[in-house]
């Protein structure tokens, strides 16, 4: 996601606190572009905000679980094992495959940024959102309270250590501790 107000450019992967950036951007004067419009774009002041993998990964995994729940009917939890099976053998057989489980859910957090070649993005903590806002004269920036479900993210959080599918996002992780 990406949203511009003639001065700054920000973007965001998904599951990084959308609302609540969309929300703050509307209130800002920010309106949210397409890939057309971005690619447009030829001198701004580009953020790209990233969200701590640790929070954001089981987080991505449970917006996975939901929306299979939702296409068999179900609910996220008496869905969760059957996703598990498919994450678990797709692990298994060919990691690769990952990313393609949910190309929109399980990217990387830098895939949007890497699409607009046109932009040089300074990347920053979602974390310091607030302190970026105030320092440069927009308004407080507040994250929302996310919708996770206890037990299924504590599932998934098992999953996550007990499979290694933090090694996939190694970059993520990389990235967010250089900031």
């Amino acid at each position: 996601m990406v949203i511009w107000n003639g001065k700054h450019l920000i973007g965001t992967s998904p599951k990084c606190a959308r609302r609540s950036i969309v929300s703050w951007g509307e209130a800002n004067g920010f309106v949210q572009l397409g890939d057309a419009d971005v690619k447009k774009i030829e001198d701004a002041t580009a953020i790209y905000f990233v969200r701590n993998p640790n929070g954001r990964l089981p987080k991505q995994i449970q917006t996975v679980t939901k929306r299979f729940a939702t296409a068999q009917g179900k609910e996220p939890m008496a869905q969760w094992q059957y996703t598990e099976e498919l994450l678990r053998e797709t692990l298994e057989d060919e990691p690769k495959d990952w990313h393609n489980i949910d190309p929109v859910h399980l990217q990387k957090q830098t895939s949007a940024s890497e699409r607009y070649k046109n932009i040089t993005w300074n990347f920053v903590k979602l974390d310091d959102l607030d302190t970026w806002a105030t320092d440069n004269g927009y308004a407080n920036f507040e994250l929302y309270p996310e919708n996770a479900d206890p037990s299924l993210i504590a599932l998934i959080n098992f999953f996550i250590e007990e499979c290694r599918v933090e090694d996939l996002y190694k970059e993520d992780f990389d990235l967010y501790q250089s900031l």
